[in-house]
């Protein structure tokens, strides 16, 4: 029997979804990704925004499109925000939410259909993710406690709780992949003891020999000391995901970010000395509650200062029950897709500039597959490559970026 699993969402979601595909295959299923043919499917959810709730919703009438009598079971954060959606699909078997996935086969042959309640107080650890030769993603941490205004994970996701860290490096011994990287829902909020303590991690990790990268980070636990961390690590992939969200003050305010955009910009000059090679990248919602003429005028000024390598840009998205809800002053969506064009023609101007930055310059790239042209990866700073000549899947080969192509640039090997 073919089980199929299809993720929505985050890096966190898609460590989760490696470990159900393992749990399937134990089970004695066969196992794919993926909106393909087969008899049963597990559909992972995602409730950061309106439309990732909608995507979640919509996955399961393409499954019906393509199976009529498929099973499906439906898990991740649009279940635990709100399970009635999917109930009324009679192909929907079973469902969890957040807490579950872990033991997602009990949920199956039980065709459970009520929602367990969130973990809160301790970290529950996976069955280990099905083993990959390229990238494999180490959960260390889960849950929230910042409570960003406009933000339900804290709500779907539960309390901050931080996984051991011997069982961290445990599994990073025992994985395959040639590359690895570290993420959790607030990563940054990682603890040991009730002690911040990524820093211990990312020593930790660098012992073992085995490239990793680190996801998306609050800027605030970037401090001097991590900073030469990093720098000293032999292992480290330097792409930096900071998430910035807005870079005007009074907008952070009311989106209860804890950080103000001078810290921000003190703390990415310090990184770029360290590092003037890396990727830079960041996540900015527009047209938030509130968000005057003046006050998108203060992010673009800033962020034109800052010089991201890249920005993923999403148009704000009211979600019930958090407090955004609460906050006057709407932005009309006219406004608001003027403001994301404005920033999408900026975003474009930044990924141009460090792809130019990038040209004749070598890097370690990690061939993750192979088309009829070329073999295609990433550089240590996430850089697409396009690297002619035939390659292995797994293989980390030494390149030379020789020009901009299409998502990224084309490399040639170094002799």
């Amino acid at each position: 029997m073919l089980a199929s699993v299809i993720t929505l969402g985050c890096k966190v979601n898609e460590y989760e979804s490696q470990s159900i595909m393992n749990q399937l295959k134990q089970e004695g299923y066969e196992i794919a990704e993926g909106l393909v043919k087969a008899d049963v499917y597990v559909v992972n959810t995602c409730a950061v925004t309106n439309t990732g709730e909608r995507k979640s919703r919509q996955v399961l009438s393409k499954i019906e499109k393509l199976n009529p009598n498929a099973k499906i079971i439906v898990c991740g954060c649009a279940v635990q925000n709100n399970p009635s959606q999917f109930l009324t699909n009679k192909n929907v078997i079973a469902l969890t939410g957040n807490y579950g996935k872990h033991t997602i086969i009990d949920f199956i042959n039980k065709q459970n259909k009520v929602l367990p309640d969130l973990e809160h107080k301790k970290y529950v650890p996976f069955p280990r993710p099905i083993e990959t030769r390229t990238r494999q993603y180490i959960k260390i941490q889960d849950g929230c406690d910042y409570f960003c205004s406009y933000c339900l994970i804290p709500y779907v996701r539960g309390r901050s709780r931080s996984r051991d860290l011997s069982d961290i490096i445990d599994e990073i011994k025992h994985t395959t992949a040639n590359e690895i990287v570290l993420t959790g829902i607030n990563m940054s909020d990682y603890r040991i003891n009730g002690k911040l303590a990524l820093k211990k991690v990312v020593k930790e990790v660098d012992k073992l020999k085995k490239r990793f990268r680190i996801s998306s980070i609050e800027c605030l636990v970037l401090d001097d000391e991590m900073i030469a961390i990093l720098k000293n690590c032999k292992n480290f992939c330097p792409h930096f995901h900071l998430s910035l969200q807005s870079a005007c003050n009074q907008t952070l305010k009311r989106m209860n970010r804890h950080y103000t955009i001078e810290q921000f910009k003190e703390i990415v000059k310090k990184l770029k000395n360290a590092f003037p090679n890396a990727n830079f990248s960041t996540d900015i919602i527009v047209g938030f509650k509130g968000e005057t003429d003046q006050e998108f005028e203060d992010t673009y000024n800033n962020l034109k200062e800052i010089e991201f390598s890249s920005m993923h840009i999403f148009p704000y998205s009211e979600r019930s029950g958090t407090v955004a809800c609460k906050l006057s002053g709407a932005v009309d969506k006219t406004t608001t897709k003027e403001r994301e064009k404005r920033l999408q023609q900026l975003n474009k101007e930044f990924k141009n500039k460090f792809l130019a930055n990038n040209l004749s310059t070598n890097h370690k790239v990690l061939i993750e597959e192979v088309d009829d042209k070329y073999s295609l990866g990433y550089t240590e700073n996430y850089i697409y490559t396009y690297l002619e000549g035939n390659f292995s899947v797994g293989d980390i080969v030494d390149v030379k970026l020789i020009k901009p192509y299409q998502q990224g640039m084309v490399g040639v090997k170094i002799n």
